[in-house]
């Protein structure tokens, strides 16, 4: 049980997690502090480019300094931007590990902010939405979201209009504004994995959080989403385009811990989840209307609900007819009891990526700082694939029955349609 060997310190700085491995010398590391952008006013793109500012030096060391420190070490540090969180992730030598933890706080608590770096990042924002405009499955993707979540949820994308503008007004000083009152130790979790056995949690957190303000989260709960248009079929043309991406979906209102999370995930898996699942077997293998077909959930967290999407990629000639097929395949699937068989495949999959998952220390890592996000307990860690072993044939029918509904499906395709 790999709990048993799990340390979980909490102090007022934050939490640490440490798991010693069998690798020598080798230690990776994850963790996370609550950022809670405001998603509505375009926040989380503020929140995108400070992450991008975050390893382009700090008000002691350049870049260039920066990264030879990285380099003499052998290290690697990463920041991301994840809706309500901002992560950083490194893997470093036993050895150099509380340089390399010293190194992140430094680039946490004084980055550098240069504006010379920030043209540079805001510039490549701008090319990447230039890119956005002409990508099929970026522009059904990001419209389908508009209909289904309100403006302050993390998965609704703003039109590319929109952050078109909203970059272009974004300044230094208001991404600095913004760094000023959310880096700091706000729900703050460090985890480490490997050979970490004599590492004590105080001075992991310690180092990690020196100087760093304290922030009170404020817990954000949403009910269950309102749609917000009439339900129809829409299409966004882009010139040249003759394959094109379809998205169907509606909003699911539960949360990730909800009892009924895990049973409508395995439904989801069953219905289009990987190579063998039902969509791919018909709409792609006995029909030849496509050569990929997914669904699943999408956006569902602690305190966010999220969506069920499928999306399928269909030539211009099979646009109508794919679209009817994947209704009516997902409309006989919904409706059908789940069969032992497709059940027991199901399970023994998912198991079986979650053992690959957990065979290196970045994924076990990885898996200990989403169950804390989460909130699940840390044994989760172990007693996961126990759930996953759980779930009976009535468990899924009952979450399908709840949650998914085949009628009520916006579609929204991209792609050549005129001539």
């Amino acid at each position: 049980m790999l709990s048993d060997r799990l340390s979980l310190s909490k102090s007022s700085l934050g939490t640490s997690l440490i798991l010693p491995w069998q690798i020598d010398s080798v230690v990776s590391v994850k963790g996370s502090f609550r950022t809670m952008p405001n998603f509505a006013e375009g926040e989380e793109l503020v929140q995108d480019v400070l992450v991008g500012l975050l390893d382009k030096g700090t008000e002691k060391r350049s870049k260039i300094e920066v990264s030879t420190i990285l380099e003499d070490c052998g290290a690697s540090v990463q920041f991301a931007s994840a809706g309500d969180y901002v992560r950083f992730e490194a893997r470093c030598l036993k050895q150099d590990l509380f340089t390399v933890l010293e190194l992140i706080n430094e680039q946490l608590r004084m980055p550098a902010y240069s504006q010379e770096e920030f043209d540079l990042l805001r510039n490549r924002f701008l090319a990447q939405i230039q890119r956005q405009k002409f990508d099929t499955g970026t522009q059904a993707s990001e419209a389908l979201s508009r209909k289904l979540f309100l403006p302050e949820h993390p998965s609704f994308a703003l039109p590319v209009e929109q952050l078109e503008d909203l970059i272009g007004r974004t300044s230094i000083l208001e991404v600095k504004e913004f760094g000023s009152k959310t880096i700091g130790l706000s729900d703050f979790v460090v985890v480490l994995v490997g050979d970490v056995a004599q590492v004590k949690p105080e001075d992991v957190l310690h180092t990690l959080t020196s100087g760093l303000p304290q922030r009170q989260v404020v817990e954000r709960t949403f009910d269950r989403l309102k749609r917000m248009a009439p339900f129809s079929n829409d299409h966004i043309e882009i010139a040249d385009r003759n394959n094109l991406d379809v998205r169907l979906g509606h909003d699911i209102g539960l949360f990730r811990r909800s009892p009924d999370y895990l049973p409508l995930f395995a439904a989801a898996f069953m219905l289009g989840g990987n190579f063998s699942s039902r969509l791919m077997s018909t709409i792609r293998d006995r029909d030849g209307l496509t050569y990929g077909i997914r669904s699943g959930l999408s956006g569902i967290g602690k305190n966010y609900p999220g969506s069920w999407i499928t999306s399928v990629t269909l030539s211009r000639e099979n646009v109508e007819r794919g679209i009817r097929s994947v209704k009516d395949e997902i409309e006989s699937f919904v409706g059908e009891s789940t069969r032992a068989d497709a059940l027991s495949v199901c399970k023994d999959t998912l198991s079986g990526s979650y053992t690959v998952r957990l065979s290196t220390t970045s994924g076990v890592a990885s898996t200990l700082l989403a169950n804390h996000e989460f909130d699940y307990p840390p044994n989760r860690i172990d007693t996961y694939p126990d759930e996953i072993a759980a779930l009976t044939e009535n468990d899924v029918d009952r979450a399908k029955a709840s949650h998914l509904e085949p009628g009520q499906l916006y579609v929204v395709s991209a792609g050549t349609l005129q001539e």
